[in-house]
């Protein structure tokens, strides 16, 4: 698909320029069986594997046990969500390198900012795809999802975006710094694993954390899951569902630094591609 665009006022050649590469994404990403097995198919197993092997439910009331479940189901949901951002992204990028596609980008005028909207736009579409498909395959074990506020949808989203934001700037300087670009992509799928572990299952298990795991309350990955957590599970008590300590992330303070996030991300995404990816020309 054609990247180039007519002339016309900056801001319509940026919303062009992004559809496009949006577009041609979506295409990319729905032709390929791997990136759907890894993104959406693996999660979904992971989850079913952890709540049928290695948790131990037997001990615990109804309502907890749905807890439980529904718990791990956002966990594996943002598990799937950084495969998509960080793995698949990278993936999209580095095809895109070693085709020699960016000579010919750099070619024509088009937008550093464009390249990187159109394309995150296309994962963060596939990365929803992939949380529902994740959540769904949760509710039909038993999972039990309740909204707490009519803002929790929105709150859960925010949430995604930031972490999509920050962990696709990853993705871009791990293309941009990476000698052999195809090593990007095993770079990519590394960090995924090590942030996912590191979290404690991107923050559901604190407990398994040794020393304090307040730092969970904090980082992306693990900040982004407890929030939507929070807003999307009726867990009863956070330390029977395994959550606590620390306490829930529900202060506004939280919910500015997913915005924090979001916004760091998105800055050093668009400076990443236009310097290393552009030559640093500005469009």
């Amino acid at each position: 698909m054609s990247i180039e665009t007519r002339g016309g006022p900056p801001l319509g050649r940026l919303l062009e320029q992004t559809t496009a590469f949006a577009v041609r994404t979506l295409q990319t990403l729905r032709r390929n069986s791997a990136v759907a097995f890894w993104a959406v198919a693996f999660p979904a197993m992971f989850y079913l594997l952890s709540v049928s092997l290695f948790i131990d439910t037997g001990g615990m009331p109804a309502e907890v046990v749905s807890a439980v479940k529904a718990t791990h189901a956002v966990s594996y949901g943002a598990f799937a969500a950084l495969t998509v951002f960080l793995s698949t992204f990278s993936q999209s990028l580095v095809a895109d390198v070693e085709r020699g596609r960016y000579r010919q980008f750099r070619a024509l005028p088009v937008s550093p900012a464009a390249d990187f909207l159109g394309r995150f736009a296309a994962a963060y579409l596939f990365a929803v795809a992939a949380v529902l498909a994740v959540l769904g395959v949760g509710a039909a074990t038993g999972a039990a999802f309740t909204l707490r506020s009519a803002a929790s949808i929105p709150v859960a989203l925010l949430g995604l975006l930031a972490l999509g934001l920050f962990a696709a700037s990853i993705a871009v300087v791990l293309v941009a710094v990476v000698p052999d670009a195809k090593f990007a992509s095993i770079v990519a799928v590394s960090v995924v694993m090590l942030a996912f572990f590191l979290t404690g299952y991107n923050g559901i298990q604190p407990g398994m954390l040794a020393g304090a795991a307040d730092f969970v309350n904090v980082v992306p990955n693990a900040l982004a899951t407890r929030l939507a957590v929070h807003h999307l599970v009726a867990a009863g008590g956070w330390t029977q569902a395994g959550l606590a300590p620390p306490g829930a992330p529900t202060s506004m303070g939280h919910v500015a630094l997913l915005a924090g996030y979001a916004v760091t991300g998105l800055a050093l995404a668009v400076a990443a591609t236009r310097r290393s990816l552009y030559g640093g020309a500005v469009r």
